[in-house]
């Protein structure tokens, strides 16, 4: 990863946020205004979007692309939060590395699916190798936004993800269409503070699956952010902005 890829803003402990499967960086945009007053706050774009990956790319990619930007930063802890498909990545580095993280949240992440939620998004999967991965784009920005959502901004996500290279874009969906079965009961000997946020109406990562996962962190807790789905921190900024900064504030004093 090239250090022009990875950006940081404001001064104080140190948050890594992590974007979803097809995203970039820029859906931060909001949070990143409003933390840096009290945050550093650290953005990157994750394996697979904009650049070529392979297929059979497993979570553990992902994991050690954080772990060399936490060396690059000569980061010893710092705070974590992982959304939707970056929510896996996560939770796969904060068991494996419980030491260095002071506070983690978990928004809008998929957990334990059930059989038919696992059948839908492997459906999902093969439409987009069959077909092409634009396939997907439609019905996905459906999950994800409201009904009512401003025009404007469903065009540019929609543009967002048409813009995904196919293979990077391929092999980070099958992670994370595939990788939740790894992922059961893995922090249960997580000991740090951990804030799973979910949507109220959101379909693929709900809030059974939100306050299932947080049940399993001994220092868990779940907030279920209402009338939202999936793409609330672009939706409903404030909200969630106020939900972050009241979980981060013991840390920030």
């Amino acid at each position: 990863m090239s250090p022009s890829s990875v950006r940081v803003a404001g001064q104080g402990p140190t948050l890594i946020m992590l974007h979803g499967v097809g995203l970039k960086q820029s859906i931060w945009e909001a949070q990143v205004e409003f933390l840096s007053a009290t945050i550093r706050v650290v953005t990157y774009d994750l394996l697979g979007h904009g650049r070529t990956m392979e297929r059979g790319a497993a979570l553990s990619n992902w994991t050690a692309q954080l772990e060399g930007i936490v060396q690059e930063l000569a980061l010893e802890h710092f705070l974590l939060l992982g959304f939707s498909f970056g929510g896996m990545v996560a939770q796969s580095y904060a068991a494996r590395h419980p030491e260095r993280i002071d506070r983690l949240i978990l928004m809008c992440t998929v957990y334990d699916r059930s059989d038919a939620e696992r059948a839908g998004v492997l459906a999902r999967l093969e439409l987009a190798k069959k077909e092409v991965p634009a396939a997907i784009i439609a019905a996905a920005l459906a999950r994800w936004f409201s009904p009512d959502v401003n025009p404007q901004v469903l065009a540019h996500y929609d543009a967002l993800l048409r813009g995904n290279e196919s293979s990077g874009f391929l092999a980070a969906y099958a992670c994370f269409a595939e990788s939740d079965l790894e992922l059961k009961g893995l922090l249960v000997n997580f000991r740090r503070p951990t804030l799973v946020i979910a949507g109220e109406r959101d379909s693929g990562s709900t809030p059974l699956m939100a306050q299932k996962l947080a049940g399993v962190i001994r220092h868990g807790e779940c907030y279920i952010v209402p009338r939202t789905r999936h793409m609330m921190a672009v939706e409903t900024p404030d909200e969630v902005n106020a939900v972050l900064f009241r979980f981060l504030r013991e840390t920030t004093g």
